[in-house]
C-alpha cells in the first residue's frame, strides 16, 4: 500500500511539474470559443453567420453534438436531416472541423451551456453604409496590395477575388468575395476579418492581425464589390482585348522571324554567283 502510495505521490508531482513547465497545456473553452467560434456563432446574441447557441444543448442531442462539432460536413454529407437543414438555412456556410477529444468537446457544450460567461461582447464597429470615399478606396489598396498590411500580412486578391477588384482579376486558392457583404452582414463580416478563424488563414495571419482601420476599410470595399456586383462584360472584355493584343504581337514575331529566315535562304551563295 505504502508502495502504490508513494507511486500516485510521484505521479502527482510529475503532473504538476508539467502544467508547471506548459508541458500540459488545459483547455480554456472560453478562449477556445472566443477564438474559433464566435466568428459565427454568438450565445443568446441571435443568429449570425450560424445559428445562436443558446439553448443549443437542451434542443439537440449531446452525442450528436459532439459528432457534429468535430465534423460538421461529414455528418452533412451522410445526409443527417438536422444537418442538412442547418446547412441549407445558413446559406451553406461551412463550418471547420474541430479537433478537439471528448473532454475539450463537453467542457465546450457545458461553457454555452452557462450562457458564455466571460465571453467578451461581440465587437461594437461602425457601419459600412457609412464609410467615406477615401476609406473605401483604402479598403480596395489593401485588398489588391497596393498599400501593404500593417502586420505584414498577405494581401487578399493573393488568394481571392471580389467583383472587378484587380485589372486581371484576383486568386483562386479561396473562394471569391464579392458577396461576402451579404453573406456574413455588416456585424458578421468585422468579426470574420478580426478572428480570422478560418484552419488556412489562421496559419497565415498568425501574429499578423488586421487592425480595426484595416478590418473597417476591407469591409468598405467589400460593401462596393456586393453592390457592383461581379466582374461584368466591361472585365470580360478588356481580357479578351489583352489576349488579342498578345495573340497579334505573337503573329508579328513569327512573321518577322519568317522573313529574316526567307531573306537569309535567298542570298545566292558563292558558288552561285560565279
Amino acid at each position: 500500500m505504502a508502495v502504490g502510495q508513494d507511486m500516485k505521490n510521484r505521479l502527482s508531482l510529475v503532473l504538476a511539474l508539467m502544467l508547471l513547465c506548459g508541458g500540459v497545456q488545459a483547455f480554456d473553452p472560453v478562449e477556445y470559443f472566443d477564438k474559433k467560434c464566435s466568428s459565427c456563432h454568438t450565445i443568446g446574441g441571435g443568429d449570425d453567420v450560424g445559428p445562436d447557441l443558446k439553448g443549443v444543448t437542451e434542443r439537440r442531442d449531446q452525442k450528436w453534438m459532439m459528432r457534429f462539432i468535430r465534423e460538421s460536413q461529414t455528418v452533412i454529407n451522410a445526409g443527417d436531416p438536422i444537418a442538412v437543414e442547418l446547412f441549407n438555412k445558413y446559406r451553406k456556410k461551412k463550418m471547420p472541423d474541430q479537433d478537439l477529444s471528448d473532454e475539450d468537446v463537453l467542457a465546450l457544450l457545458d461553457f454555452i451551456k452557462s450562457g458564455g460567461q466571460g465571453l467578451e461582447k461581440a465587437i461594437a464597429s461602425k457601419s459600412a453604409l457609412e464609410a467615406t470615399g477615401d476609406e473605401i478606396h483604402r479598403g480596395g489598396q489593401l485588398f489588391s496590395g497596393e498599400v501593404a498590411l500593417a502586420a505584414g500580412g498577405p494581401a487578399c486578391i493573393q488568394c481571392h477575388s471580389a467583383g472587378s477588384a484587380g485589372p486581371l482579376g484576383g486568386g483562386t486558392l479561396g473562394p471569391d468575395l464579392t458577396q461576402s457583404y451579404s453573406n456574413y452582414n455588416d456585424q458578421g463580416l468585422s468579426k470574420v476579418l478580426t478572428k480570422i478563424a478560418f484552419p488556412v488563414m489562421d496559419q497565415v495571419y498568425a501574429g499578423k492581425a488586421l487592425t480595426e482601420a484595416e478590418v473597417y476599410q476591407l469591409k468598405s470595399f467589400l460593401l462596393k464589390m456586393d453592390r457592383e456586383g461581379p466582374a461584368g462584360k466591361g472585365a470580360q472584355k478588356k481580357f479578351v482585348f489583352l489576349g488579342l493584343i498578345g495573340l497579334f504581337l505573337g503573329f508579328g514575331a513569327i512573321d518577322l522571324s519568317w522573313r529574316n529566315r526567307r531573306r537569309k535562304s535567298s542570298r545566292p551563295t558563292i558558288g552561285e554567283s560565279e
